[in-house]
């Protein structure tokens, strides 16, 4: 019987979907000119948005 080996992902915890959420709505937001952000904040909301969720899949607790 082969067994089931390799890396398995889970869901991230639901405060960690809520602030990638909150960070992924404020880029969205300034990238389509509704605000602005200064100095590219509106972008780097964006990647920290989606490093969250994927961190928050990998790693247990997060």
């Amino acid at each position: 019987m082969a067994r089931r080996g390799g890396f398995r992902t889970q869901a991230p915890k639901e405060i960690t979907v809520a602030l990638s959420g909150v960070l992924w709505l404020l880029g969205l937001l300034s990238g389509l000119g509704v605000f602005h952000l200064p100095n590219n904040l509106g972008f780097w909301a964006l990647v920290v948005g989606g490093l969250l969720l994927i961190l928050g899949s990998l790693f247990d607790g997060l």
